[in-house]
């Protein structure tokens, strides 16, 4: 039912994206933020603070996109990430050796 509602065409893209987006658990980025004109600057807020925190430039900052914050690429979150993806495929590892 979720799937033929997402891909009905009668319904407005936004609607159906805020929907999507709510079963996901998702929350959008800085970067779709900025594309839809609802804030600006499109770079990681987390790695702003980072760089403020060591006394350092914010120029050149990576945008905040769901890859950057996911692959261990914002500094601020690389160690939560990191032991996230540990946790996960030692979990798997014992689930397999467990079968």
């Amino acid at each position: 039912m979720l799937g033929k509602y997402l891909s009905d065409k009668q319904i407005p893209w936004r609607r159906r994206g805020r929907l999507g987006m709510a079963m996901t658990g998702i929350t959008p980025t800085v970067n779709f933020l900025t594309k839809i004109c609802k804030i600006e600057p499109a770079e990681c807020r987390l790695c702003i603070i980072a760089r403020e925190a060591q006394g350092e430039s914010t120029d050149g900052l990576s945008i905040e996109t769901y890859g950057h914050i996911n692959s261990a690429g914002c500094k601020r979150l690389a160690t939560t990430v990191t032991a996230d993806h540990l946790s996960i495929a030692r979990h798997l590892y014992l689930s397999m050796l467990a079968t």
